[in-house]
């Protein structure tokens, strides 16, 4: 009957083999890290300046909103649909690109023609062209106007390239 080898030396091997092997080979290519969120990739312009982080969970939040200003307020309003953009945005909501592509969605034909393109009710086509936004694909230009575009670190892109004007900002309606 054999002796067993030491563990010890076993091991010890091993890893010389392995330092060996990872010498030859050299240092991994470090992986780019993809930002998560339409915030980490720094979209420019007016409409992304302002960044609302609401605290807390949604129940917590609009509790507090309720208990504040009531819950038919401009302002128990204003923060259900942050919470709902908090859904597709992350954690940081870019509250007027948002509000200002559901403007878009609401005066153009842009979600129905996308709705019939897909074949999918308009609500489903207004939560795509919001989650497109959030992966920075779509961009609010300065004058309201929305934009394809291509996000900074896709390739050897290092900027952002506005590739498609998609449609124009919409005309404000006046009461008379």
């Amino acid at each position: 009957m054999a002796a067993k080898k030491n563990p010890a030396s076993r091991r010890a091997g091993e890893a010389a083999r392995r330092a060996a092997a990872a010498q030859r080979i050299g240092p991994r290519p470090a992986r780019p890290t993809r930002p998560r969120h339409l915030y980490d990739l720094n979209p420019p312009g007016s409409y992304y300046r302002e960044w609302d982080t609401p605290n807390g969970t949604d129940e917590e939040v609009m509790h507090k909103v309720n208990d504040t200003f009531g819950p038919d307020s401009d302002a128990a309003l204003g923060m259900r649909f942050v919470l709902e953009y908090r859904k597709t945005y992350g954690p940081r909501v870019p509250v007027m690109a948002a509000r200002q592509l559901d403007q878009i969605v609401v005066r153009t034909d842009l979600a129905t023609d996308l709705a019939q393109t897909m074949d999918v009710p308009p609500e489903e086509a207004r939560e795509h062209l919001h989650t497109l936004h959030a992966r920075g694909v779509l961009l609010i230009a300065d004058d309201g106007s929305l934009w394809m575009t291509v996000p900074p670190g896709t390739g050897t892109n290092d900027r952002w390239v506005f590739v498609e004007k998609k449609a124009d900002a919409p005309l404000e309606t006046t009461a008379d």
